[in-house]
């Protein structure tokens, strides 16, 4: 029985390169799109129609994945990157603690509270991801949840979760 190929690694992916791949996803992506949007209608230049925009946007990312394909015919090492190049060294610590804690801050926001919650949330990530000094990771997050509550709150009228603490 034969192993895997000299590259180590099997399948229809393993012979592709990277940008092909990406290319050949957006070019989907951006099809469904397409499609999505000729079925919500375009409309007119005068009166556009629900799916005009997003007909404009879908086939912006089409062409632009349908050049990205193109150019991955080149011959230059950048063009020749396999995925799997891609995936290698990663630190996969950060994101699956970023992607936990967002997880236990939309389980919790609306018991604790929107403005507790995204206090904390940012708290943790600045000090404790980033490595950023107190002040700093006290500071950033104490604007950004005035920030936030004097547009949603004061300016647009939109309450968001209080929570048990009532902010």
């Amino acid at each position: 029985m034969a192993g895997p190929p000299a590259g180590g690694s099997i399948g229809p992916c393993a012979s592709m390169s990277a940008e092909r791949i990406g290319a050949l996803f957006w070019i989907v992506f951006g099809g469904a799109a397409i499609y999505g949007a000729l079925g919500l209608g375009l409309g007119t230049m005068e009166t556009p129609g629900s799916g005009f925009l997003t007909f404009v946007a879908a086939s912006f990312v089409t062409l632009m994945a349908v050049l990205v394909l193109i150019q991955s015919y080149r011959h230059d090492a950048a063009a020749q990157v396999r995925v799997a190049d891609l995936w290698r060294g990663l630190k996969w610590g950060r994101a699956v603690a970023i992607v936990v804690l967002t997880i236990v801050f939309i389980l919790s926001f609306e018991t604790i509270g929107f403005f507790v919650c995204s206090f904390a949330l940012l708290v943790v990530i600045m000090r404790w991801l980033e490595g950023v000094d107190w002040k700093t990771s006290l500071g950033v997050p104490a604007i950004t949840v005035a920030g936030t509550h004097l547009l949603f709150q004061t300016i647009l009228k939109i309450s968001l979760p209080a929570g048990i603490l009532g902010f």
